[in-house]
Order: C-alpha cells, then structure tokens, then sequence
C-alpha cells in the first residue's frame, strides 16, 4: 500500500477534532436540528465507526468532517488546522490535498475503465497522462484488481468497484480516509473483502479512516466505534 503523505499542516496526536458542533436544515421557524454541540476527537492513524440509527446525523457529521459542508456552530480542526471557516476555494484545497473519500454507491463515471477511474483525482491536479496511469495502476494493484485496469464499471462485480473506488480514493496520498456506508450495496463476501482491505490499508499506511456503517461485523473490526442517536454522540465519546 502507498503510504500517506506527510503533513504540511500542524501535526498533533489527533486527526480529527470536532467540538461543539451544531447543524440544521430547513426555514427559520420551522428548522431540522441534525446535529446538537457535538464533540469528537479521533486519533492519527485510528480506524472508527461512527453508528446508530437513519437520521442520527452520522452522514451529515461526516460530510461536515470531509468539507462537503460548512457546520453552523462549532469548530472542526483537521490534522491541528482550523477548517470550518474556510471559504469555499480554501476549503477545496484542504480537501482534495488531506481527504480521500468512498461512498456507498461507488460513484465511478461509467464509460471510463478502471484505471481512468482510478486517476480523475490527478487529472485535476494536472498530473499528466502517463504519470497518472502509472499511479493508477500501482493502486488497483495494492488492491487486486490489476487484471482489471482495462475494464469498465459495468464488468465489474459490486465488491470489484468498491475496490475501484477505494484505489481511486488512495491515489492522492491522502492522510484521512472518510467511507460513508463502503459496504452497504455489497454482498456479505464482497463486504468481508471491503474490510479486511481497510484494515489492511489502515494497518499498513498509518491512513487514519472514520466510516459511517450500519454493518456490525465492519464496526467491530473498527478501533472504536461512536454511536450517535438524534443528532448528539451517546456513546462512545463526547456523550
């Protein structure tokens, strides 16, 4: 496996450090709370899950963590850096050079094969052709879908993708890797690939991970688990 790339930003024994964190949807008069003064602190190198039922703001934590979103109260530091204020450019930049990300439903752009799959996040970086095959390459081999490289998402299993996708997310050296449901759309095979892979790379590379599951047999495998229940962290940490 490709080990992490070292930090630029200020190091600490905490990747993660959620605090007070506060979030809603919706009008005014009328607001969801999703999540409530939440406090979370994941260690460098650590492997969590974040659990508990459909609407307990496990997803929106993540997506927050991961700056898809901004929170509306609350602090988020990654790797010692204060992000939750950045302007949306700001925030790109933190993001595509600290973050890999894996969703449940692969999200791998259908006519392209694997291995052009694999390299889109260099293409933005404006890595050329062949340095991004090569790169490309070496990850679908750590996870061993080499023999795959040339073939498209449609001739691929559903645990075959998800590796894709975990190769994909690996490609840029990223110092977090956030996995929001990795095997929910997978057999119970392919799932059990899907987290010995994690674990694999998690035990390998240092790469601290933090997944949202509702698959018991991944959080186990988990350094820890953190279950959330509306909108706050009951157990686990900060409850």
């Amino acid at each position: 496996m490709t080990a992490p790339v070292a930090a630029t930003t200020g190091q600490g024994s905490f990747m993660i450090r959620v605090e007070d964190i506060c979030h809603a949807y919706g009008p005014a008069r009328s607001r969801t709370m999703v999540l409530d003064r939440v406090h979370l602190a994941v260690p460098t190198g650590a492997m969590w899950a974040l659990t508990g039922a459909s609407g307990s703001g496990k997803s929106t934590l993540l997506n927050l963590i991961g700056l898809l979103d901004r929170p509306q109260g609350g602090q988020i530091e990654l790797a010692g850096q204060a992000v939750s204020g950045l302007d949306a450019t700001e925030a790109a930049h933190v993001r595509h050079r600290l973050i890999g990300f894996i969703f449940q439903s692969f999200h791998l752009l259908p006519r392209l094969t694997a291995w052009e799959n694999v390299a889109l996040p260099l293409v933005h970086r404006g890595v050329g052709r062949e340095a991004r095959k090569a790169a490309a390459m070496a990850e679908l081999e750590a996870v061993g879908l080499a023999e795959r490289a040339y073939h498209r998402p449609d001739e691929m299993s559903g645990g075959q993708r998800q590796r894709v996708a975990i190769a994909r997310a690996l490609v840029t050296r990223p110092r977090l890797l956030l996995a929001d449901e990795p095997t929910g759309n997978l057999d119970s095979e392919s799932g059990e690939r899907v987290i010995a892979l994690l674990q694999q790379i998690n035990r390998e590379t240092g790469l601290t991970v933090l997944m949202v599951t509702h698959d018991e047999a991944l959080a186990g495998r988990c350094d820890h688990r953190v279950l959330m229940r509306d909108g706050r962290i009951v157990s686990g940490q900060g409850a």
